[in-house]
This record gives structure tokens, sequence and C-alpha cells, in this order.
């Protein structure tokens, strides 16, 4: 049943924007009682993290370790990009999302948990340590990096998304230098 719910509140966010979203309009449209929205989430930024849980998981399962023979620049690399693969079916979610999150700032904080979450998941399947302060910066310098390449990937229309592979991969040379002379890969 939370699928059924989930994809009906996407479905709401389509029409309403995230800020127009609410579980009243996502239960009116679907018509499944506004009980089992509440049984499912306990706000609406649960949804978007369940979200962002749908795709960590379709990167790791599909992932993994089997990078393991790259450099951490390159695994880092397949993996953010198996992310944005796994994001395309959602991107219109997302953009609108992107858009309109900031005019809700009370939830901003739980999303900001889930991304260093998230992150924190993507530099494991990588094979880099999250513990420890070295992992904290990992982990801080990564979701940064994400969080600017997915602005670049959702204004990026191209069929091939050069420009976010390209910046992409700048990024993660800059985070490589900066780790390289900092010892921390």
């Amino acid at each position: 049943m939370k699928e059924k719910a989930f994809k009906a509140c996407l479905h709401v966010i389509e029409k309403a924007g995230w800020k127009g979203f609410s579980f009243a309009k996502a239960s009116e449209d679907s018509g499944i009682p506004l009980n089992v929205f509440h049984a499912q989430f306990s706000s609406p930024s649960e949804v978007m993290t369940h979200l962002f849980h749908k795709i960590d998981q379709e990167v790791l399962k599909n992932k993994g370790l089997s990078s393991e023979n790259l450099s951490p620049k390159d695994a880092l690399f397949e993996i953010l990009m198996a992310r944005f693969d796994a994001a395309q079916k959602y991107k219109k979610v997302l953009q609108i999302f992107w858009h309109d999150w900031i005019l809700v700032p009370e939830e901003a904080p739980a999303l900001a948990c889930h991304s260093f979450s998230s992150m924190a998941w993507m530099l494991e399947a990588a094979g880099l340590s999250t513990r420890g302060l070295k992992g904290v910066l990992r982990v801080q310098g990564l979701t940064t990096l994400y969080l600017l390449t997915l602005r670049t990937w959702l204004e990026d229309e191209s069929p091939d998304i050069g420009k976010t592979m390209v910046f992409l991969d700048k990024g993660l040379s800059k985070l490589e230098k900066i780790a390289g002379s900092l010892k921390f890969l």
C-alpha cells in the first residue's frame, strides 16, 4: 500500500507543486483514505525521503562494490551517474521539488540529514570509509558536489547528459585534489 500512496503523492506534486502538496489532496485525487497516508508518512518531507531512499536502493542493488577495481574518483563517478540514471524517471518531480522546497524551510533539516546519509552510502559503495573526521569530511564534500551536480542535471536536457557528466567529473577531480592534499584518500 505504501507504493500506491507514494505514487499518489508524486502525482499531486506534479500537479500542484511541492508547496501545494498535501496528503488531503493526494487522498482526494487517488481515493486512498487519509489514514493510509498517515500510516505511511509522518510528514511531506518523508515522501521525498522515500523517493531518495528508493533511488539509493536501486543504485546500491546494481552497483554495490562492483567498482572496486576503479580509482575512488572513477568509482564515485560511476556510482553518482548511476544515481542520476535511477532518478531519471522522477526527474519532473525532482525539478518541481528543487524549485519549491526552499519555500518550505521547516522541512530542510530532515532532507539535509537524508542527503548526508545518502552520500555516505554512495561513499560506502565506492569502498571509501565514512567513519571519523575523514569520513565526515568526505560525506560533506560529496554531498555538496552532488547537490551542485543535481542542479546541473535538473537543467540538462541533452540526451547524453553531457553537461552533467562534465560538471561531475570536474567536481570529483577537485575533491580528489583536496583529499590528496589532506591525505584523506
